[in-house]
């Protein structure tokens, strides 16, 4: 058990969000949201957020974050903090901590999410709620991928680091593969289904057409296709074609029956192309199991801070969830 207060922690390459849970009933916050790069590591920016008005002392911390978590010490995949549990317990005079993978919590914010809201999830797919496993995976900084498996009366959380598998052409493609690969000698499937995999994907179909790439980061590639730019528009239907054959290909791996959930900082600005038969096409184009994909139910997570939700459930629901992570006491 982690001691009240405890401190939630959702840290990933861009940005990292801070909030305190004040007690078992309470709901957490404010959530205070600071850009990764600003700070060395994550001692400097829980303290910044610390100092705030009326902010409690924690006595714990329950840490969710983007990277591979399989000690007490570990490196952000996709930024140069390293987290050192015992450090940071230490530094902010805590009596334990967790650490965990940043997709812990965002599968378990599908135990608490309402399909019938709009602020929490986008509906991509069909109506039915769906039975049996569920997956979340989301493009952001990096690629993550977990699943949220029934296991009699508990939830099992399985992580993955289905992001750096290999990715690579398929038949019906129409895209500049020869340039990408070139870019990035072994792709994955996080160098394209990510930020900077969209950056990358835009770029390329500049050169491919000969013509000046215009964008240097996502933003700007989501701003300009918001905007009806056809080459933009066209880098994040064909983002959105490959994500769909990615959660289609994860949804079968892990029998997803339960659906699909889309988070991440990308899903949530395409949401009108994820809604669109590219997407869906792909997703559901896996002979002899066309039929099967069809029914899978699929969602964009919409909730703003879905993984600082996640931890709350988390500890409210203690006993429910079985999943991987490290502690520490003082």
């Amino acid at each position: 058990m982690l001691p009240y207060p405890v401190l939630l922690a959702d840290i990933g390459g861009t940005y990292a969000r801070f909030a305190v849970l004040r007690a078992p009933g309470a709901c957490p916050g404010p959530i205070r949201k600071v850009p990764t790069a600003g700070f060395p590591g994550p001692i400097a920016a829980v303290e910044a957020c610390l100092d705030g008005p009326g902010t409690p002392r924690p006595r714990s911390a329950f840490l969710a974050v983007a990277g591979r978590v399989d000690g007490h010490v570990t490196r952000l995949t996709n930024a140069p903090w390293l987290i050192d549990l015992g450090d940071i317990g230490v530094a902010l005079g805590l009596e334990a901590a967790r650490l965990v993978n940043d997709y812990v919590p965002q599968a378990a914010a599908l135990h608490v999410l309402d399909e019938a809201n709009a602020a929490d999830l986008a509906r991509l797919g069909p109506v039915a709620a769906g039975r049996g496993p569920r997956l979340v995976l989301g493009p952001g900084t990096g690629l993550g991928a977990a699943a949220l498996v029934p296991a009699g009366d508990r939830l099992l959380i399985q992580t993955t680091e289905a992001g750096h598998v290999g990715f690579g052409p398929c038949e019906r493609d129409d895209l500049p593969w020869q340039v990408l690969m070139l870019a990035e000698g072994r792709l994955t499937a996080e160098g394209l289904l990510s930020g900077p995999g969209l950056t990358r994907l835009a770029r390329a179909l500049a050169a491919a057409r000969g013509v000046a790439a215009a964008w240097d980061a996502p933003p700007e590639v989501l701003e300009a296709a918001k905007v009806g730019d056809p080459l933009a528009r066209e880098a994040v239907r064909q983002f959105a074609r490959l994500l769909g054959r990615f959660a289609g290909d994860l949804a079968l791996l892990f029998s997803a029956t339960g659906g699909v959930y889309l988070a991440g900082g990308i899903a949530p600005r395409i949401v009108e192309a994820l809604k669109g038969e590219a997407f869906r096409d792909a997703f559901e184009d896996k002979p002899p199991f066309r039929e099967v994909m069809q029914a899978i139910p699929r969602f964009v997570i919409t909730r703003p801070e879905p993984a600082i939700d996640g931890l709350a459930a988390l500890l409210r629901a203690a006993d429910r969830f079985l999943f991987p992570g490290q502690d520490w006491r003082a």
